[in-house]
């Protein structure tokens, strides 16, 4: 027998004893709107909505309405109870739309997931992700996922069987990773089917060989960049993200994008330009560029070209030259790692001179970003004079604590006359043996424009005080500093305030 109402709630106030700030805190949250409610359960996993079920009269219906549904279950012993809670949540919905809907577990039963997965396309969904680990043969997937007019973001992990064609009307955010992908005509009736997509994303995909059908192990080879469909299918096309992917050995010049008529931000990660010789990036809207970790094969040189170019940022130990053909950069970004690989390869300065060469490339940005260690590869590249940045009013340093000593940080300020802001993202500090240490020349934006230091640092020690110190005396136009961490020490930071005539903030 069904239990009423008023057993649900007595039952419910016996499960709770709470002591009297909390009873506030629940009253509190019992005097919230149903729609406020809503939004906050739309964060919470599908099981823990279901459970407030329990909680009083008011909450046993209200989760029906959840607009966000997201199940997930990484046990085999317990899938039979997760697809019975899952097919209970769907069965008890009692409004028509379903805003996101995610499912995350093995593929035990097929049958089971398809369901599930055709019931939530029933609700018009808008946000669908699937990411589905299988146990023996994969199947495949509902065909009207791939025709669903309602969806707006598909996000797929480990899905292998895609079908030729797709009908998303509506769909503007695509992410696949670790799939399967068709051979490249089938990914090109696929993408023509989407003719609103406006952010693609590829990640560690691999292409299936005609052939063979499924492929287990080893995988095949990684997705090449150069057999993605054209872009003419794809007119809305603003945001492209590849990781892992690949050039086709044996060619030596390829050009990239320039058919893409929309395309404003490009992120590469991970990406191999293997035995090209030189590789042209360029497309007419392209405002941000990101790369991250590019090899090559035979020292590739890259050519980024582009009118409207705003950012652009690398990571990398630079085994690639790039010459960035574009005078609109207002924002960049350079971050040279594996330090030590590059001291053991003896390429220290080949890196200082591709370091140099993009910084040459940067004299019209107001915003640069370097780390230590990019500071630290242009030391050996001292030979080679820096541009005047007559726009740069913000210098960030990041990554890692700066060294205050670092010689190539002082030739950097000595070119930038118009610099405001001098940004340690991750604190500035000088050894203890540079007793009698000075900036010298002493960069002139500090006698005339340096107005703000931003030190961000997990406690001031002797050495970061020293360098700080130091700044103080020689910043003779400085008006404010902002000291932020979460273990500053507030003696010491008093003490800096009254020794110093500008304003020091601690956040």
């Amino acid at each position: 027998m069904r239990e009423s109402d008023q057993e649900i709630d007595a039952k419910s106030q016996q499960q709770r004893k709470l002591p009297n700030n909390m009873d506030d805190e629940m009253d509190m949250i019992e005097n919230l709107p149903d729609a406020m409610l809503l939004h906050i359960l739309s964060f919470l996993p599908a099981k823990d909505v279901l459970k407030t079920s329990i909680l009083s009269k008011r909450w046993r219906h209200l989760w029906m309405s959840v607009s966000n549904l997201s199940f997930e279950e990484w046990r085999p012993d317990k899938f039979v109870m997760f697809m019975n809670s899952a097919e209970r949540a769907m069965m008890c919905r009692d409004v028509p739309r379903i805003e996101k809907f995610s499912l995350s577990s093995h593929m035990l039963n097929s049958a089971c997931i398809n369901a599930l997965i055709s019931n939530a396309l029933s609700f018009k969904v808008q946000d669908f992700s699937l990411r589905l680990v299988y146990v023996g043969v994969p199947i495949s997937l509902p065909h009207h996922l791939f025709s669903c007019p309602t969806l707006t973001v598909l996000n797929l992990e480990e899905v292998t069987q895609f079908p030729c064609t797709a009908c998303l009307p509506n769909l503007k955010k695509v992410r696949l990773s670790c799939c399967l992908l068709p051979h490249q005509q089938s990914l090109l009736h696929f993408f023509s089917g989407c003719p609103k997509l406006q952010k693609l994303i590829l990640n560690r995909c691999f292409w299936r060989d005609a052939n063979l059908g499924f492929i287990s192990t080893p995988m095949p080879e990684p997705v090449d960049i150069t057999q993605l469909p054209s872009t003419t299918c794809l007119p809305d096309l603003k945001e492209l993200e590849l990781s892992f992917c690949l050039l086709p050995y044996g060619q030596s010049t390829v050009q990239f994008f320039g058919d893409c008529p929309k395309l404003q931000k490009l992120t590469l990660k991970e990406c191999h330009w293997g035995l090209a010789k030189c590789l042209y990036i360029s497309t007419p809207m392209l405002e941000s560029v990101v790369i991250c970790n590019a090899t090559s094969s035979s020292g590739c040189k890259v050519v980024i070209s582009g009118s409207n170019i705003k950012s652009f940022s690398y990571y990398g130990d630079l085994r690639t030259t790039y010459c960035l053909c574009s005078s609109s950069i207002v924002d960049a970004y350079i971050h040279v790692h594996s330090k030590g690989k590059i001291e053991r390869e003896g390429r220290e300065k080949e890196v200082a001179h591709r370091v140099h060469k993009l910084i040459m490339e940067f004299c019209n940005v107001e915003h640069l970003g370097l780390s230590p260690d990019t500071l630290e590869a242009l030391a050996y590249a001292e030979e080679l004079d820096l541009p005047v940045f007559q726009r740069l009013t913000r210098l960030e340093l990041k990554r890692k604590s700066v060294d205050l000593s670092c010689r190539a940080l002082n030739r950097l300020l000595q070119k930038l006359p118009h610099l405001d802001c001098l940004d340690f993202r991750m604190g500035v500090f000088l050894s203890k043996k540079h007793k009698n240490f000075a900036l010298d020349p002493l960069p002139p934006c500090f006698l005339t424009q340096l107005k703000i230091i931003k030190i961000h640092t997990s406690s001031l020690t002797d050495e970061e005080l020293h360098a700080v110190g130091i700044l103080f005396r020689v910043s003779t136009v400085l008006e404010k500093v902002y000291i932020s961490g979460g273990g500053l020490n507030k003696n010491k930071i008093s003490m800096l305030a009254r020794e110093s005539k500008f304003e020091i903030i601690s956040m």
